[in-house]
């Protein structure tokens, strides 16, 4: 049985305890474990402490983050700061915090430097390959950093969702082109990029720094200089289509709730859908991660969202995947 997140526990001495608690040094190990495989550390008479199994270094490293409110958070946080990371996914319930983190990540990643007017009366109505030729990458490094007027972005952030809304239709149905069948689902993104990047979501997506489509269009494109974030990857059949794109300085984030109540696609259920079947795939892989936030104590929006969740758990059972509906 393969083992998962914080099921194996490291018994080590209390030396090498103090050593990667004060000083972050490796612990080896020589347990059998998947690769970033977040394990627990600990010692007689002390605390367990937070630890992620490096395949490479055949050791377990301690977590980069400390401070948020729980350890699948900041698991998530030293998934997304770790450059060897290049697929996560993110199985969370609602406000367990899988969106906000990511925007706010790839914001700070990707486009702190980039400085667009607010102000602008008049605004051009860029057609989407339009958008795509105004997009800045970066100069390449000769040793010093270089800022054009604008500024620069690392990479282009591209928002991708399943071609099916919460109702189980095809946007097809829907007038308009895709921009305008799309946008309105967005809100979710859109909020976090208004509130933690002075040019808003609007300039962003309008000065090719943001783009969405539906996840069926990203077959046979090559994803380069680009950042992915796929949402509602629980709406799918399938993700290998999308991981498979992935080409030079690139990553992609899939992000899903298997919850029953989250669940659109007719023939879907919490443990047979395109999120938990690529994790399941890709476990172990040294360039993958994933997140489970499935229980109570990882929801951070509010008391109320977590009380209606722990009362439809009353209601249906303890695990949200064993729910029948």
């Amino acid at each position: 049985m393969t083992v998962r997140h914080w099921q194996h526990v490291e018994e080590v001495h209390l030396l090498d305890y103090k050593k990667f608690l004060d000083h972050g040094i490796p612990i080896p190990t020589q347990a059998s474990l998947p690769a970033n495989t977040a394990v627990l550390i600990q010692a007689v008479g002390e605390k367990q402490l937070e630890g992620i199994y490096v395949q490479k270094l055949k050791a377990i490293r301690p977590l980069t983050n400390k401070t948020a409110p729980n350890r699948d958070l900041r698991l998530y946080l030293d998934s997304i700061n770790n450059p060897d990371i290049t697929m996560l996914a993110i199985d969370g319930l609602m406000g367990s915090g899988k969106t906000s983190t990511i925007i706010k990540h790839l914001i700070e990643e990707n486009l702190k430097d980039v400085k667009l007017d607010r102000s602008s009366p008049d605004e051009p109505n860029h057609s989407r390959a339009e958008r795509s030729r105004t997009f800045k990458m970066p100069p390449k490094d000769n040793g010093e950093k270089k800022l054009n007027k604008e500024g620069t972005a690392k990479r282009k952030v591209l928002i991708a969702k399943p071609y099916v809304n919460a109702s189980g239709e095809e946007y097809g149905f829907l007038p308009g082109d895709i921009d305008q069948k799309f946008d309105p689902t967005l809100e979710n993104f859109i909020q976090y990029f208004n509130r933690w990047h002075p040019a808003g979501y609007d300039l962003l997506k309008l000065n090719g720094y943001i783009d969405v489509m539906p996840l069926g269009f990203i077959r046979g494109m090559d994803v380069e200089n680009m950042d992915i974030v796929a949402d509602e990857c629980q709406n799918t059949n399938e993700l290998i289509s999308l991981a498979t794109r992935k080409a030079n300085n690139s990553r992609i984030f899939f992000l899903g709730d298997t919850s029953p109540f989250q669940i659109d696609r007719v023939g879907n259920t919490p443990k047979k859908n395109g999120l938990r079947d690529l994790i399941d795939l890709l476990q172990g892989a040294p360039y993958f991660q994933y997140i489970e936030m499935q229980s109570l104590e990882h929801i951070v929006r509010s008391y109320e969202t977590k009380d209606i969740v722990r009362r439809l758990f009353k209601k249906h059972g303890e695990d949200p995947k064993e729910w029948v509906i």
